[in-house]
């Protein structure tokens, strides 16, 4: 049987691959430009292609229940992400005159370890649920007291709940999904290996804007689709087959 040229599973990779496709389509006219065989509809017909084989192998429904899923993940570590770095300024700038207070919360909430940096979903998991479970009424009282805004301590709350509940759905889907019959692993190789070219191309096409050469890395990719690397490595950096 042929080795697969990824260590992802075949769902989260093909949802890395939608993912590029869909920043090729964000900025077509720019990569076409450079490259013209990716003018309309290149990337769209690559998007399609992605969809089908999910669509074809995990089902219609549990494909949507996904994509559902991820969208929440990834929408709320967003929302989060300017929370938890408000809370952690607020606890710094409140209790700046007591810095001994100041370190004791910022540990007892998980927030010595948010940074301004982009984290990792499981990150952003242990951060929120650190939050929801530490975040006592005294706690609160006291963060209220001292300037906090109680509306936005319930938000982080609730966002801790929808993360956990999201992750949940991703990672049942992942581990109870449709298998991937092996006869079509050298199509899933094929539109890997078409994918990861295209993220190689279009970095060197875009060196000088790193923001948007990092939209077409297939690590940020996977890790946009609640992938959680096991290994220090990247899959955009050069293809190794399973062993």
């Amino acid at each position: 049987m042929k080795n697969r040229l990824y260590s992802t599973s075949d769902v989260i990779m093909l949802m890395a691959c939608t993912y590029i496709a869909e920043r090729g389509i964000e900025h077509q006219a720019q990569l076409a430009a450079r490259r013209p065989q990716w003018k309309a509809p290149f990337f769209t017909n690559l998007k399609t292609r992605a969809t089908a084989i999910l669509e074809n192998n995990i089902g219609i429904d549990t494909l949507a229940l996904l994509k559902q899923a991820t969208h929440t993940v990834t929408t709320t570590t967003e929302a989060a992400h300017r929370g938890l770095m408000e809370l952690k300024q607020e606890i710094e700038v409140d209790f700046r005159k007591n810095p001994a207070r100041s370190e004791s919360l910022l540990t007892h909430l998980g927030l010595s370890a948010v940074s301004s940096a982009k984290m990792t979903q499981s990150t952003y998991i242990k951060a929120l649920v650190t939050v929801k479970n530490n975040l006592t009424p005294e706690v609160k009282a006291e963060l209220v007291a001292a300037g906090a805004n109680p509306q936005a301590l319930d938000l982080l709350v609730s966002q801790a709940k929808l993360l956990i509940e999201a992750n949940d759905i991703q990672e049942n889907v992942k581990v109870n999904r449709k298998s991937i019959n092996a006869a079509n692993v050298e199509e899933l190789n094929g539109i890997y290996d078409e994918v990861i070219s295209i993220c190689k191309l279009a970095s060197t096409y875009l060196v000088g804007n790193k923001e948007l050469q990092d939209h077409f890395s297939f690590t940020n990719a996977l890790k946009a689709c609640g992938y959680i690397p096991t290994k220090a490595k990247k899959e955009d950096d050069k293809p190794s087959p399973t062993k």
